[in-house]
């Protein structure tokens, strides 16, 4: 593919977000050859780094922020402008104002300010033993507190409050998780599935609070104390609070046209709907997915930064012309209580789900794995499994071959499996 002359395109990229997004956003810009300014605008003091190491190595002690660094390839040549934080765009100057009281102009715009957490109303976070996980530092000051910790409650049974909870257990600490949810891991894996995992953690030692709310917090002589809805309570040295994400879009407000009712609408391109010369990327990026439906909806994950980053970078450069939509297949993975959970795909609740067990008969469900295809008009849209990583891999092959969602297989157990190449 012949690329634009390099006078058909920005002289100045400004890229909003320091995280995964952005970073794959710089390194594509350079890939495709672009030799114009890139600077990138980052809230967050230190360079790039991995984020979901947050909940992980850097809580057990086996990895420090120099470990989790990402690696910047074909980011020598951008400007890195730390600890600034956008507060107004002018979308007519194209000019970006920072809390520092400077100003940034452009000619392209790259919006990857992704998510911030989202504590529980009211609660005085960043008192001693309270702590909100998000960012590098809150997990290392987080790490520091463990250390000393007997009994510790994670509040959020999310992804990253099981892997907080995974980490706590494997310093030998006590836990207690609590969530209103009847099962962990309700918006990532979905009903079915996360009641086999919450058996394993329950297994595991871990004290689970499920279908409970926290009413009331407050300090006592040493640590916290959690007064729950049904009146039982929770002491515990150390609480982290894991209880979801908000898209960072204040800094649009005053953008006439912008919908940023969740995160910024974009178009199938990921050029942002009401302004021109501006893309957008990773969780902060609300866009229609051809891949499955029409409907605009964001995707918060990890390797959709990456490639979103990548393609919004592509868009840019082409200006005005046509560009293929974004047809993303979002994946995840993660690694807690001998588990390993991957997803794939649109994991609809009102889709049609089969379950696969990959070995029939074991009360041990999820750790002996199991596998759950989402199916929409008979067309496969999602798959989830844990501990199945060769059957996994195999139909997430088959998904990301596909421009569209791909025949479902028709599975019959583990002999099925088998018989298709899918089996472990």
């Amino acid at each position: 593919m012949r690329r634009r002359r390099l006078r058909d395109w920005p002289e100045q990229v400004l890229i909003v977000g320091g995280g995964r997004a952005g970073v794959a956003a710089a390194e594509e810009l350079r890939r495709s050859g672009f030799r114009g300014s890139v600077t990138i605008l980052s809230a967050e003091p230190e360079l790039p780094y991995h984020r979901p190491s947050c909940s992980k190595g850097l809580l057990t002690g086996h990895q420090r922020p120099s470990d989790v660094r990402l690696r910047l390839d074909g980011c020598v040549e951008v400007g890195w402008c730390l600890g600034r934080r956008a507060t107004r765009l002018d979308a007519v100057a194209r000019v970006v104002e920072t809390d520092t009281g400077e100003s940034y102009p452009y000619d392209g715009l790259v919006v990857a300010t992704g998510s911030n957490a989202v504590g529980p109303r009211d609660w005085p976070i960043g008192e001693p033993g309270l702590h909100l996980l998000h960012a590098l530092p809150d997990a290392w000051a987080l790490r520091a507190d463990l250390r000393y910790a007997e009994r510790v409650a994670v509040v959020g049974a999310g992804l990253t409050g099981c892997e907080t909870a995974c980490a706590v257990r494997m310093l030998a600490r006590d836990c207690v998780v609590i969530d209103t949810n009847p099962q962990v891991m309700t918006r990532a894996v979905g009903e079915l599935v996360g009641g086999f995992i919450t058996e394993e953690i329950r297994r595991d030692g871990v004290d689970l609070r499920l279908g409970r709310r926290v009413s009331e917090i407050s300090r006592r002589r040493r640590g916290w104390r959690l007064v729950l809805d049904d009146g039982s309570e929770v002491t515990a040295d150390v609480v982290v609070a894991t209880t979801g994400e908000r898209p960072e879009t204040s800094w649009l407000a005053e953008v006439a046209g912008l919908d940023i009712s969740d995160g910024v609408l974009c178009d199938e391109s990921l050029r942002v709907v009401g302004a021109n010369g501006v893309v957008a990327a990773g969780g902060v990026a609300r866009w229609p997915n051809p891949r499955y439906d029409s409907k605009p909806r964001r995707c918060d994950q990890w390797i959709a930064a990456m490639e979103h980053g990548r393609a919004a970078a592509r868009t840019l450069l082409a200006g005005d012309r046509p560009v293929p939509p974004v047809m993303l297949l979002s994946r995840f993975w993660s690694e807690q209580f001998g588990l390993r959970i991957q997803g794939a795909g649109e994991l609809d609740p009102d889709a049609e789900i089969h379950l696969t067990e990959l070995r029939p008969g074991r009360r041990d469900v999820a750790r002996a794995g199991v596998m759950a295809s989402y199916l929409v008009d008979d067309q496969l849209v999602g798959l989830l499994a844990v501990n199945a990583p060769r059957a996994f891999s195999s139909v997430t092959r088959a998904l990301l071959a596909a421009p569209q969602p791909a025949p479902a297989p028709s599975w019959n157990g583990r002999r099925m499996l088998a018989a298709v190449g899918y089996g472990d």
